[in-house]
């Protein structure tokens, strides 16, 4: 074999490793955005396309968003601020609302550095008018000493569509 077919050969497996590493460090599990999820009160393919409070384009939303909050820490100040994620909040009061709940939940599940390292969606159920539930599982490596596996917890959180646009709607703190 010639040089530059073993470099050819070295160079594809190279490039096929990096493919399987970056499927197994992608940022969603379970699939794609929505994929398995449970959706009560609409059909997010055939319901309200192009409506006001298009279904579908809230689970796009979804996907963007918490995509957004994957990977990052949520005990550092560049992750608070960062404009792309205070764009789903009506309020800068309502974005720190959220910001604290997450934090806090991703310390007491003992996240480590606070990183979510992946998101999945769960279900979307329909509330009142305008107004959907979302459930996710977010998932992290575990942060507490001796623990190689990873650590999950379940969010819900409420989204509204008012002003011409999807928001996200942060319970009490």
């Amino acid at each position: 074999m010639s040089a530059i077919a073993r470099r050819g050969l070295a160079l594809a497996l190279v490039l096929l490793l990096a493919g399987v590493v970056a499927g197994c460090l992608s940022r969603r599990f379970g699939g794609d955005w929505g994929q398995g999820a449970s959706y009560q009160g609409f059909n997010p393919e055939t319901l309200n396309r192009g409506g006001s409070g298009d279904f579908r384009i809230l689970v796009d939303l979804t996907a963007i968003f918490y995509d957004r909050i994957t990977a990052r820490r949520f005990n550092s100040k560049a992750t608070y601020d960062d404009p792309a994620l205070r764009e789903f909040f009506r309020s800068e009061a309502a974005f720190a609302d959220y910001y604290a709940s997450l934090a806090e939940v991703l310390d007491t599940a003992h996240f480590e550095s606070q990183r979510p390292t992946a998101v999945r969606l769960d279900s979307m159920k329909r509330g009142a008018l305008n107004s959907v539930v979302v459930n996710v599982t977010i998932r992290g490596e575990n942060g507490l000493p001796l623990r190689w596996w990873s650590t999950f917890v379940t969010r819900e959180d409420r989204w509204e569509f008012s002003q011409g646009r999807w928001w996200i709607i942060p319970g009490k703190v």
